[in-house]
């Protein structure tokens, strides 16, 4: 059943996350080498720092993988490391990761570049976990931009024993994905629920040569095998951003028995809105407005706990300058 939005009733311990201080430099856009940009680049703009993930590392250290676009030969991740989270300015490690076409990522990509992005990392049975976007996951030489959306793209996975080397899962088929679609599948947040594993992610479906942006969800027991996509957000409402690009970044956190989505529209402008639920599995279809808390200024953002229990959000706003970081608070929704 459909509830109207203007009779849904909001839980009395709902709150809204709000930034609760300045926002600090975590990762400064890198010096790439031979990897820098052209000038001008393929795109026509300059490097920039999107979609990135934070974790503790079993050195102890916070580490940052994070995605850089547009340098020379498309995107790759980059990796930062600090002792704190409070740190200005990250150490730049010079670690890159780039798109393995042998392991069946980013295959005839567009204008022939790289695309590896949007990092996710979990810790379970002793060993680390992260999910990337590998992008396009078939052959076939792409000849216009709209063929390249409407390619199937996929969800990669590398291991680590102590989250500083890398080894990329292979399936029986020798490829690093762990599934694939709809559409321009990208941006992973892996959470547990239950007993089962929850993956969220931005994808597309088509109807004819509609497409329509969404937030997808899998789930699975081993972070091997995942089950079918499942729609749990899609709403194109003009506040919310309508364009094919507006539904971006998600990330779901889960508090006092609530489930909160953020929804990237905008990076530069920092628009990231903020929608609940009771249920994970239904952050509101077609409209989401009876789920809706605000916005939030921050863009892909994920939030980061400390040993002590401080939040802290994450943001890429600032795409020339690089990845922030601020603390976050939770004040009583109005």
């Amino acid at each position: 059943m459909v509830i109207p939005y203007d009779r849904c009733v909001k839980p009395k311990h709902l709150e809204r996350p709000v930034v609760a201080g300045s926002f600090h430099l975590i990762g400064g856009n890198p010096d790439l080498g031979e990897l820098r940009p052209l000038t001008p680049s393929r795109s026509g703009r300059p490097q920039e720092c999107v979609d990135h993930h934070v974790f503790r590392g079993a050195d102890g250290f916070w580490h940052l993988w994070g995605c850089i676009r547009n340098c020379r030969v498309g995107r790759i991740l980059y990796h930062w490391q600090s002792d704190t989270l409070n740190r200005v300015d990250w150490e730049r490690r010079g670690e890159i990761m780039r798109a393995n076409r042998h392991a069946g990522e980013s295959l005839d990509d567009w204008d022939d570049e790289e695309w590896i992005q949007s990092p996710f990392v979990v810790k379970h049975d002793q060993r680390y976990w992260m999910f990337y976007g590998g992008h396009k996951a078939s052959p076939g030489r792409l000849t216009t931009f709209d063929t390249m959306r409407r390619s199937d793209c996929q969800i990669c996975l590398m291991t680590s024993n102590d989250g500083l080397e890398w080894t990329r899962y292979r399936n029986e088929a020798g490829l690093s994905r762990v599934f694939v679609g709809p559409g321009e599948t990208r941006d992973p947040c892996v959470i547990t629920v239950g007993y089962q594993w929850y993956c969220y992610y931005a994808g597309y479906e088509f109807e004819g040569l509609t497409e329509l942006p969404g937030v997808y969800l899998r789930t699975s027991a081993d972070l091997i095998l995942w089950s079918e996509p499942m729609l749990v957000h899609r709403d194109r409402h003009s506040e919310f951003g309508s364009s094919l690009w507006d539904t971006e970044c998600p990330h779901v956190v889960e508090r006092h028995g609530i489930f909160y989505l953020f929804r990237t529209e905008n990076y530069a402008l920092a628009r990231t809105h903020v929608f609940w639920s009771t249920d994970p599995t239904d952050f509101g279809v077609g409209d989401a407005r009876s789920r809706y808390l605000g916005l939030i200024p921050v863009a892909a953002p994920e939030i980061i706990v400390d040993e002590e229990g401080r939040e802290y959000i994450t943001s890429n706003h600032d795409l020339a300058r690089g990845t922030m970081m601020a603390p976050l608070g939770w004040v009583p929704a109005s």
